[in-house]
Parts: C-alpha cells; structure tokens; sequence
C-alpha cells in the first residue's frame, strides 16, 4: 500500500459523504465497543502489576468453619506473621488492619481508607513518596503518610506535607505524601499509620489477642509453598482461641474439621481467585470465564460492525465495476488493484478507530459505573496505539472480499454493464453473516429481558416487612451499649414525625461478617445459629408479629445479656434445632438457659440470591438504629445532625433510607441488565443495517426477475412475498442459532436465584418478534421500491 492509495482512498470518502459517515460511524461504534472491554481485560488481567515481584507476595486468607456461613476472607491474626517469618520461607511479612475511624482536619471531618501497616508494607509494595519520608511517616508515633488524592480531601491544593491531623484525641502529622495506588490493586488505602503508631487503640493487646487483620508475605525463591501453609495451619489450630472452640461446645459440631482454614493465595492470580470470588466480598473478584466472555462480546460486535462494512463495501464494489473494467483495460495490475482496495478499506478502519477511541473516551465513565471498576487510566498513548494497529488489521480481514471481487471482474463483461453480480458462494457468504448477526441480536435481547425481568422481580419481592418510611442511621460501633449511644436513641425518639426507633446488629439486606451462636439441639448436638440481635421493640417498630407464640416485651433492658425475656427463632431454625413443628418449639427452655417466647416471620435477609437461615433474635444492643418516620431523608437529616454532633463527635453520619438498603442487594444484577440491554441495542441495530444493505442489493440483483413476474401478471402483493420470503429464511436461521443460546444461558442465569420470575419461553418470543419487526422495518424502503419500480427503465437498465 502506498500514500497515493490512502489519497485515492480519502477523496472517494468525501466524494460519497453519506455511504462515509455510516460505515465509519458503524465501525467506530465496534471499536469502542472493543476498546472499553478489552480494556476493562487488561485491568483484569494485570491486577496487582504495579507490585515488585507480585507472583512472590502472597496474602494469608481464612475461612472460619464454625461460622453459619464459612467462606474465605483476608484475614488472619497477627501472630501468623510472625510464624512466617520465623518458617525461613519468607523474607518480609506486614500486618495490615483497617481503622474506621475518621480523620479531623480543622473542624472538618473525612472519612479515608485508613490502615495500620508493618514498616515493611513500604517495601512489599514498592511505596515511593512524591514527597516525603515514607519511612518515617510508618516508624514515627505520630506518623501519617496520605495519598495524593486524600491530601487533595484533606488540605486542597495547600501542600500537606507537615500539617497535622487528628484521629480522635491523638494528633498526627503528614510526613509523607504518596501516588495513589492503582485501581487495580488488591489493597486500597488513603492514608497510613504504623502499627506502633499511637493512633491504633490495639497495638499493644493485639499479639496476644490475636488480633485479626491483613498479612502479607514476600516469600524467598525457591520456598515451598505448601509447607509454609501447614506450618500457619498448624499454628493458628494451636491459638488459645482456636483451642477454647475446639475443645468447647462449638468443637462438636466441626466433625473432624479445622476450626480455621488458610490457604496462601499469590497477589499476581488474586483477582481470579474462586475463593474470593464466592465470598461476601465477591463484587471485588472476577472470574476468567466472566472476564473472557466479555471480551468475546466485544469481538462479537467489532465483527457484527464488520460485516456490515463488508456487505456495504461489496455493494460498493459492484457497482463500481465499469471503473474496475476500465482500469483494467488501461493496464492497472491485479496487485495494484488489491493494494487500491486494500488502502481505501485501511483508511476506512482507521479513521473508524480514531473515531472509536473518542467515543469510548466519552462513555468511559459510564462504562466504569456499569462494570463497578475503576477504569480512569485505560485510555494510555500505547492503548490507543494498539487500536490502531489493530484497525489495520481489521480493515484488511475487512476488505479483503470486496478486494478479492474486484480482482475478479472480467472488463468485457464490466463495461457492458454484465458484471454487476457476486458469485452465489459469495452471495451465501454473505446471508450467512446476516444470520450471525441475528442470532446474536435475538441472544442477546432474550438475555436482556430475562435479567431485566427477574432483577425487577427480585427487588420488588417483598423483603418480609414494610420498609416504607424506614431510615438507616449506622450507629459507630464501639458505641453499642454505651450512655452516648442510648442517649442518641432516645433523642431520636423524641423527634417530631419519629413513630418509633429501635436496633438491629445489621440492616436488613447488608451481608457483612454475621454474628454466631451456638445452640444445643433436640438430640444433644449443637449447631451454630445466625444471631440477629435486635431492640425490645424491634419488631414492633417493623410491624412485624410472631407467626406463634409472643414477641419481646418492650420494656426488657437491652443490656441485660441473660435473655431473661427469652429468645425468638424462625421456622429454620426450630427445624435445625429437631422441632417437628415450629409451633411445638414455643415455650421450650433450651439447655443453655434461655426460653423460646415465639418464632419469627420469615425476613429475606438476603433477598432473593440465598434461601433463609436458620436465625435466632436476642435482645442486645445493636449498632443501626432503624428510624420509622414520615418524613423525608433530607428532613431527617436535618433533625438528626444536630444530636449526631452532640453524642459522636468524631464520627461520620451515615443516613439511607430502607428501600435503598434492599436495592443496594440488586446492583450487579442491574449492571449486568444495563450492559446487556447497550449490547443488545448495538447488536439490533447493526443486524437491522445488515439486512438493510443486502435488501438493498437483493432488489437490484433480482430486477429483471421482478420485471418479468410484474410482465406476466404478478401483484405487488407477490413481489412483497418473494423478497419477504428470502429474509424471512434468515431471520428463521438466526432465530434456530440464537434462541437455544439465550434459552440456555437464561437457565444458568436464573439458577442463582431461590424464587424465579415467571420467566417462561416469552423472552424469547419477544426477542424473535423484535427481530421480526426490526427485519420487516428495515427492508421495507427496498421493498416498496421494487412493488413500484417500472418495468420499461428495468428492462432498459
């Protein structure tokens, strides 16, 4: 290819300006497309890169077995760090604990991913200060190191190197500013402390009480990985802790099991770890197959743009064929031919790829919202030179059959106006690929409808409960049980519009670490049960009423921790508990000394993604406090700052509403709905295209065949048909295709859930008659045209 080619190329573009800007501006949409998740691949993909060595810093996870609920977490205690150490595997180790206690700057107050950190995190993680001592700012008592960005929250743009903060009473000062860390980094943080800093409450109690955090470990070359893990399995099995719940009532229950599981996962796989991925914390994890499949989608709709370039480069192409017979004839070489159409279809994928880099530029934003990742430093010089790279191969796997056409015109037949035809294999070729892009367009818009039914159903599903005119106000948790804490609850009360207030250990709808207790069944074994513990009043307060037996006495004190009121369970965990009946549970004094009083209705604590649990409610304190009011967010949180002020000083106020709380379960699934329905969008209208271009070139390919039907008495209404059947035929194989593909994943889809939508086969009902209607709309223009086109100019042509 040569520049004279590109400037050919350049002037025929602008010479057809309409047949330009729809192939550029339907390519340039595949591109984006392609660009934004292959570029959300590569965030995947090099999770965890910026870290030196990352393959070797491994991170210690734990799954406690005794909990109702077991799944792994990163997080272990504090002396395993030191069992590390001491193996000879590892040349450093850190601790890491997170500290939720916001820092004052001025009279304002900033809530920041703050950590306690080993000195030797600095090195672990490459930390090096902008400005600074890093060193100094994780060793020095007072030592605070923060990021860019959190100094930018705290100070503006002042230089915040030397300015003090205060966490509580202890006052800090900034000696380090540091990058922020990457997005795609296992561990995020704002601002640092050390562990021997005067700001972390338990740095003294926390290698005897095992302490539970973050630990990280470099381990040496060469070291067995499996032996390290059985020595930190060995040692944690050894913990006082450990001990006390083996050889307690909770032992019985593990069946031979560890009471802690570890394993050793490496910070250069972590992002793909099945583990993580099936925890609570599961959100920040993917899987190969999920990121991958992503991937193919954007393969998939670069290749629906594709082809329709193609279809449109082909019409193109033929009629073109009086030139190509000209220039054939004037001595122009097979080579210079394919280098000509080659150049132009070069030219075209490029200046589509520019385009489609802006565009993915402009909806970077939004498809950081829909895949929950922030994706912010995708858009790099080298990106966007491989996309350009990549749109030269594109435009030369793109025109390489318009080229191969050319090569192919006989002058003879070209000048007399007989070439204008493509072969039937490649007129097959091209159905073929208007078949692909329907079926994809049909799998994809029956997918969409099943996700978008079944999330609206979920989160419309009746969570068990009223949560109309319900507030969540997150109490700080070191504040359960204490004078500022009760104080604050019965302030609340008193405010105008309150119809009543009452806590629970964690809103409906949240799935943090649950709290366990274990209880002795029928038979004499004992089972871990998932506790709620909740206000006298809670139920109440929820207009809830036991389904058997009573509820708690409003006057009982909650902080009387003998459950001298008695305990309510639900019909799990009567059942758990060997009851036949819920009911034959009521009035039951249990071995460990408390009364059951009634059985609870059954809340969807975890909506619609996991059947019930066994549950039991204690009155205790709770750390949020649910608010039932008539006014608005906005209006209670004008009431209730002014007491947040007064009882918690140096905590952050965090007020929603109920409802939000239940939706919040729902956001992946409404991601998943959103980016589904964009790409099924995209798919339609690039099959709609597709068909509309080779409707285009059926009507004039088949000109004389209509002529002559029209000739021998055949209706308008017959030639709708004969064109209508040969689509209809498409239409029908990509329905075949498509179909069975959406029908299948919608299963595997649903199959996630405990209680479906009546989803049934109308999704894919609507998807065929979707594809239907956008088939008839977009071959209609050519259709009419060939019912009205005459006879004599036909015949003429």
């Amino acid at each position: 290819m040569m520049l004279r080619d590109f400037r050919i190329g350049w002037r025929l573009l602008l010479q057809q300006p309409a047949y330009s800007v729809v192939v550029i501006g339907g390519l340039a949409i595949g591109f984006a497309a392609c660009f934004l998740l292959f570029g959300y691949v590569a965030f995947c993909l090099n999770f965890n890169s910026s870290i030196p060595d990352n393959e070797r810093v491994l991170t210690i996870k734990q799954r406690v077995n005794v909990f109702p609920r077991p799944d792994w977490q990163l997080r272990a205690p504090l002396p395993l760090r030191d069992v590390a150490i001491n193996s000879g595997a590892v040349s450093e180790a850190a601790f890491v604990k997170s500290i939720d206690t916001p820092l004052r700057a001025g009279t304002e107050l900033r809530a920041l991913q703050l950590y306690a950190v080993d000195p030797t995190f600095r090195s672990i993680f490459g930390l090096q200060a902008q400005t600074g001592d890093a060193q100094a700012a994780l060793t020095q008592p007072d030592g605070l190191a923060l990021t860019q960005s959190a100094a930018a929250k705290l100070f503006g743009t002042e230089s915040a190197l030397g300015r003090t903060v205060r966490l509580e009473d202890t006052t800090l000062q900034v000696r380090a500013v540091l990058p922020d860390p990457p997005a795609n980094s296992t561990q995020q943080y704002e601002a640092l402390i050390g562990t021997g800093s005067g700001a972390w409450p338990e740095r003294n109690r926390a290698p005897d009480t095992w302490v539970n955090g973050m630990v990280y470990l470099k381990i040496k070359p060469g070291a067995a990985i499996d032996a390290l893990t059985a020595q930190l399995q060995t040692a944690i099995e050894k913990s006082p802790l450990n001990q006390r719940v083996r050889n307690g009532a909770m032992g019985k229950g593990l069946n031979g099991r560890n009471v802690s599981d570890i394993r050793l996962q490496s910070l250069s796989d972590a992002y793909f770890d099945a583990d993580m991925a099936a925890s609570r914390s599961g959100d920040a994890y993917g899987s190969t197959s999920g990121v991958f499949g992503l991937a193919a989608g954007g393969l998939l709709i670069l290749l629906l743009a594709a082809i329709n370039y193609v279809n449109l480069a082909t019409v193109r192409t033929l009629r073109r064929q009086r030139e190509i017979g000209l220039r054939k004839l004037l001595g122009a070489s097979t080579g210079q031919l394919l280098r000509q159409f080659l150049s132009e279809s070069v030219l075209t994928a490029m200046l589509a790829a520019v385009a489609g880099i802006m565009l993915a530029w402009l909806l970077l934003p939004t498809f950081s919202d829909l895949v929950n990742r922030r994706l912010e430093g995708m858009m790099t010089p080298l990106a966007c030179l491989i996309a350009l790279g990549f749109s030269v191969i594109i435009g030369l796997a793109a025109g390489a059959y318009p080229a191969w056409l050319a090569q192919h015109a006989r002058p003879a037949s070209a000048l007399a106006g007989r070439g204008n035809s493509e072969t039937v294999s490649g007129l097959w070729l091209r159905r073929v690929l208007t078949v692909l892009q329907f079926s994809s367009a049909m799998a994809l818009s029956a997918g969409t409808l099943a996700v978008a039914w079944q999330t609206w159903y979920a989160s419309h599903a009746s969570p068990g409960f009223d949560p109309a005119h319900l507030l969540i106000l997150d109490l700080p948790r070191e504040s359960e049980g204490k004078p500022s804490a009760d104080a604050m609850l019965e302030q609340l009360r008193r405010l105008p519009g309150v119809q009543g207030v009452a806590t629970i250990s964690e809103a409906v709808g949240r799935d943090g670490m649950k709290l366990m207790n274990l209880v002795t069944t029928r038979d004499g074994g004992e089972i871990p049960l998932e506790a709620k513990f909740v206000s006298p009043n809670w139920f109440e307060v929820n207009h809830l009423t036991p389904v058997f037996g009573q509820s708690f006495n409003p006057a009982l004190d909650p902080h009387d921790e003998r459950d001298s009121g008695g305990v309510m369970l639900n019909a799990a965990a009567a059942a758990a508990l060997g009851f036949a009946t819920p009911q034959e549970a009521v009035g039951v004094s249990m071995p460990q000394g408390f009364r059951i009083i009634g059985i609870a209705p059954d809340l969807r604590f975890q909506g619609l993604h996991a059947p019930s649990k066994a549950l039991i409610y204690r009155v205790r304190s709770g750390s949020v406090a649910m608010i039932r009011t008539s006014a608005t967010v906005d209006q209670a949180y004008d009431m209730i700052e002014p007491l947040w002020r007064r009882n918690f000083p140096n905590a952050i106020m965090a007020l929603t509403t109920q409802e939000t709380v239940l939706a919040d379960r729902y956001a992946a699934d409404a991601r998943l709905m959103r980016i589904l329905a964009i790409s099924s969008i995209t798919a339609i209208a690039l099959a709609a295209f597709g068909i509309y271009v080779l409707s285009a070139y059926s009507v004039q390919r088949n000109r004389r065949q209509i002529v002559l039907r029209k000739l021998h008495g055949a209706g308008s209404k017959d030639i709708a048909l004969m064109l209508g059947r040969e689509f209809s035929v498409l239409v029908g194989a990509g329905a075949i295709i498509g179909l069975p593909l959406a029908a299948v994943a919608t299963h595997r889809y649903l199959a996630g859930y405990t209680e479906h939508a009546p989803v049934g086969v109308w999704t894919l009902a609507a998807a065929l008659l979707l594809a239907v209607l956008v088939a008839l709309l977009a071959t209609t223009r050519h259709t009419l045209t060939a019912m009205r086109m005459s006879p004599l100019l036909a015949l003429k042509d």
